[in-house]
């Protein structure tokens, strides 16, 4: 009996969405077979609570490129400088899903790449 693999000619697709990633060097969204790695999307609204909205907002404008929701989401890191802030924002991160919740980790760190922000949500994406 022989036994074998079968390789499969995948391409990685890389998608940049702001100028300063290149200078920074990471992309935005990478794409192997169907599944989309998004990087920490962050905001520079003025409040936590906006910030939050803001950054499920584009999220979505992400995966309406790829013809998806956020029903696709199957994975969700939020690294935030306040917990508890988050916990109290859990509405409205809610509204950006229709019931249909990722597997998800909060982490609290001492702070982000700007002081501005407040929290970076970074997430995998199943295509269909």
């Amino acid at each position: 009996m022989l036994f074998g693999c079968v390789t499969t000619n995948q391409a990685i697709e890389r998608k940049n969405y702001f100028p300063w990633e290149n200078d920074t060097g990471y992309t935005q969204v990478v794409k192997n077979n169907n599944t989309l790695y998004i990087s920490g999307i962050t905001s520079e609204k003025i409040s936590f609570e906006s910030q939050v909205d803001d950054i499920y907002i584009n999220i979505k404008k992400i995966l309406s490129d790829y013809n998806v929701g956020t029903d696709a989401i199957v994975k969700e890191v939020i690294f935030t400088t306040d917990i508890e802030k988050l916990k109290s924002a859990i509405p409205i991160r809610k509204a950006h899903f229709d019931g249909k919740y990722p597997s998800a980790s909060w982490v609290e760190v001492k702070r982000l790449w700007s002081e501005s922000h407040f929290l970076e949500v970074e997430v995998v994406v199943v295509l269909p």
